[in-house]
């Protein structure tokens, strides 16, 4: 059994004091502050680890179900390059038995095989559609990560693996299908997405990184939705797109986003509010946070607290950072 998470703040702060916001970027409903390096911060030193997508573009890794029979909460990535390969949290998996997301971020070390928690996006289906995964469309919803990384806390704290809530997950997939009026005959996130495909390609043309960006804070309207980060420049910029997918679907869907929250709050779930990315920034330096063993390299990290909450796979520094206006607050 995993072991329980140990108070740890500092990589956090550590990684924030380090940064800066820069001019606002926007386009329709979304808005992002690009967050980069301090302009006295060195640039870090090589990461070590590549993108699982780049990875499994060059055939260095794969992603296939786990040996010795399928199960829909794991998948096993293989690693045959020197260097690690980095699973985002929220990643989706498309092929196999059915579609999958990434319950966390991982670190697979070179050369080895690691299985990893998933969650499924795709109810309808268990059947085999290929031998193993391709990279789908980006990272899921960020609503629906926002969700996603409170379940895994909770079974964090419990001294529980990277479990996900998998009902909540489908009916999140299935509520989107059902607001989209997407073609969906296995009920998956992928076609809903597909379905908002124009309307994507439109935001993420309007975003480009910038040099020494390692990160952003995003807004859906006048409200900080999230924020996401990569420790190093050339690996964050490799994301960007997959980074930003998340945010865009829920910013050309905000009024489906914004109808869920307001039934949040009428049942006592209400959402942290921020107005301006840099108290955001604040509120996250000073969150609590939590430090326990993760699957593959690194640590996992649990943050919660003063409005805030959100999840950082560590390795000596920030490898991926997630933050989220905190639930229940």
């Amino acid at each position: 059994m995993p072991a329980h998470p140990r108070p740890d703040s500092r990589p956090v702060s550590e990684f924030l004091a380090r940064t800066a916001l820069a001019p606002r970027q926007a386009h329709k409903a979304l808005t992002l502050w690009p967050l980069v390096l301090q302009p006295d911060a060195p640039d870090p030193a090589g990461p070590g680890f590549v993108a699982l997508a780049d990875a499994l573009r060059a055939g260095t890794a794969s992603v296939g179900e786990v040996a010795g029979g399928a199960q829909v909460p794991h998948v096993r990535v293989t690693n045959r390059g020197l260097e690690a390969v980095l699973v985002l949290f929220g990643e989706e998996l498309a092929g196999a038995m059915q579609n999958r997301i990434a319950n966390a971020s991982f670190l697979v070390p070179g050369e080895s095989q690691l299985n990893i928690d998933v969650s499924c996006t795709e109810a309808g289906r268990w059947a085999r559609r290929s031998s193993g995964f391709a990279a789908g469309l980006g990272l899921v919803s960020s609503a629906m990560r926002r969700k996603m990384s409170r379940k895994v806390a909770q079974a964090r704290a419990a001294g529980l693996s990277f479990d996900a809530d998998q009902g909540e997950v489908w009916q999140g997939v299935a509520n989107r299908i059902a607001f989209s009026a997407a073609y969906s005959p296995t009920g998956a996130y992928e076609d809903y997405a597909r379905s908002r495909g124009s309307d994507l390609h439109e935001i993420r043309a309007a975003f480009r990184p910038l040099a020494r960006q390692v990160g952003f804070v995003a807004a859906i309207g006048d409200e900080v939705v999230g924020l996401e980060a990569i420790g190093w420049p050339g690996v964050f910029a490799s994301c960007f797109e997959r980074l930003l997918s998340g945010y865009a679907i829920d910013a050309v869907d905000h009024a489906f986003v914004r109808e869920l929250e307001e039934q949040g709050e009428r049942e006592a779930r209400r959402v942290a509010r921020f107005d301006a990315p840099e108290a955001f920034l604040a509120a996250l330096a000073d969150a609590p946070c939590h430090s326990g063993p993760s699957l593959g390299l690194g640590s996992d990290l649990r943050i919660e607290g003063g409005g805030v909450a959100g999840c950082a796979l560590i390795e000596g520094a920030v490898v991926h950072l997630t933050a989220f206006p905190e639930e229940g607050a």
